[in-house]
């Protein structure tokens, strides 16, 4: 009897989960509820979770590598989050007023984030995208927005291009040409073109990925924030941070406390809640802000940003963010997470190079990104930051990887190439995924796949 491929045997693995997704066909439009969870030929299913550590419905244990894509640098089910969330339950979830735990919960991340002068709170961070872009509008006057080649900034439709090429062209039908008429996408670490666009006076937020493209799969050089932070000032430009993956993940102050760099807004989502849903904010600066205050009759008709909201800042985020804050405010996990990453970065490239595999493993923080192919700055790369922008990691590769991954007891996001770790992450998992990766190369290999 022939070898069964790494997709078949896939197919064949988890029955129940296959079953799961041919019900959901009836009924969700496209089977899933997030297009990340979108895989050939289905997603396995997932009933619980612990730690670093989580079940399928047919039995399978993994060790957990998207960590609720990015939101739970504790773990799943963290005591202090869950004993903070079973209490305000029973105190109420949503009161349709003000109250006290808002406060607190500003407080925190005005003391933890560099440029949180004044918070306000949205339902997630695509919303905190969102506004932000409004209220830069209202402040500079101005109208165009400009963005990084491949950085993501959730699904709002002025944010629709740069993620992929060709880059003018939005990457989901349903926008109107206007929608993104006023979105300028440029090159990343090109000081001459960032200084050119900017020069025209007519922009009015820069917005990047804090971190560089999909937390640094494509990264940021080290002296480009400063030109971001200098240039931006120059022309009246406003300087946006989107740290919902980075805000508290890269040190307590996110990017922007380990860079010394203070933009103007900040958006901010998933660690701001530990995980439960309905994680959002944007701070910044007090006079832009202040956009969004009442005022007059006339200013509040007229010049005003408005901001509406059924969930901002309720009272059950709250608690969780209250308790997942002053967690996390020490860095201690975030030392942790990050140290679990550099040693599994480091052994995961080494099962690349004992097999004489053309490619890498690299990443800052508490993050890996996996590159399988030659790459002309390999001599001038310390495998944390990534500048490497012309690189190719096909999707189809990418599936295969994350198919033998999960066949391994190891699970990634279905583009297979990315993980994050979190601070329940031990060197235990790290041997298993080790092991589990060496596994999927030498099957990738076998099939013709990859090669030396």
């Amino acid at each position: 009897m022939a070898k069964l491929s790494s997709e078949e045997l896939y197919h064949e693995r988890f029955p129940k989960s296959r079953a799961l997704y041919e019900r959901a066909g009836g009924i969700l439009p496209r089977g899933v509820t997030h297009d990340a969870w979108y895989m050939k030929p289905f997603p396995i299913y997932i009933t619980k979770a612990s730690g670093s550590r989580k079940w399928d419905a047919d039995g399978y244990e993994y060790v957990d590598y998207i960590g609720g894509h990015g939101a739970l640098l504790m773990g799943h089910g963290h005591s202090t989050l869950l004993e903070a969330v079973g209490r305000q339950i029973q105190t109420g979830t949503h009161f349709g007023a003000c109250h006290e735990l808002q406060l607190q919960w500003a407080e925190l991340i005005h003391k933890l984030v560099p440029g949180a002068e004044r918070v306000e709170f949205t339902n997630s961070g695509t919303e905190a995208n969102m506004l932000a872009i409004r209220l830069a509008r209202a402040f500079t006057g101005r109208q165009k927005i400009v963005r990084f080649r491949y950085h993501f900034a959730g699904f709002a439709d002025h944010v629709m291009v740069g993620i992929a090429p060709p880059w003018n062209v939005p990457t989901s039908s349903g926008l109107l040409p206007s929608d993104v008429e006023n979105t300028l996408v440029i090159p990343v670490n090109d000081e001459a073109i960032l200084e050119q666009v900017l020069s025209r006076r007519d922009v009015a937020l820069l917005m990047v990925e804090a971190a560089g493209a999909f937390s640094g799969v494509i990264g940021i050089s080290p002296s480009f924030y400063n030109t971001m932070r200098e240039v931006t000032a120059q022309y009246g430009t406003l300087l946006h941070f989107d740290e919902i993956v980075t805000g508290f993940r890269y040190s307590p102050g996110g990017v922007q406390a380990e860079k010394n760099i203070k933009p103007d807004l900040t958006s901010l989502g998933k660690i701001l809640t530990g995980g439960v849903p309905g994680a959002g904010a944007i701070v910044g600066r007090a006079d832009i802000m202040d956009m969004l205050s009442f005022k007059d009759d006339n200013w509040n008709r007229y010049k005003r940003v408005a901001h509406t909201g059924t969930f901002n800042g309720n009272p059950l985020c709250a608690a969780a963010g209250i308790a997942t804050l002053n967690f996390i405010s020490n860095g201690g996990p975030q030392r942790q997470a990050t140290h679990i990453a550099d040693l599994l970065r480091e052994r995961m490239q080494q099962a690349i190079t004992e097999r004489c595999i053309e490619g890498c493993v690299y990443g800052d923080f508490s993050v890996f990104h996996v590159y399988l192919g030659r790459c002309e700055m390999r001599e001038q790369c310390d495998r944390r930051i990534c500048l490497n922008e012309d690189k190719e990691r096909p999707v189809s590769l990418g599936r295969l990887l994350a198919i033998n991954a999960t066949l391994n007891g190891v699970h990634l996001p279905n583009r297979g190439y990315d993980g994050i770790v979190s601070a329940a992450h031990t060197e235990t998992d790290v041997e298993k995924t080790t092991r589990a990766f060496s596994a999927c190369l030498d099957t990738l290999m076998e099939e013709g796949v990859i090669g030396r």
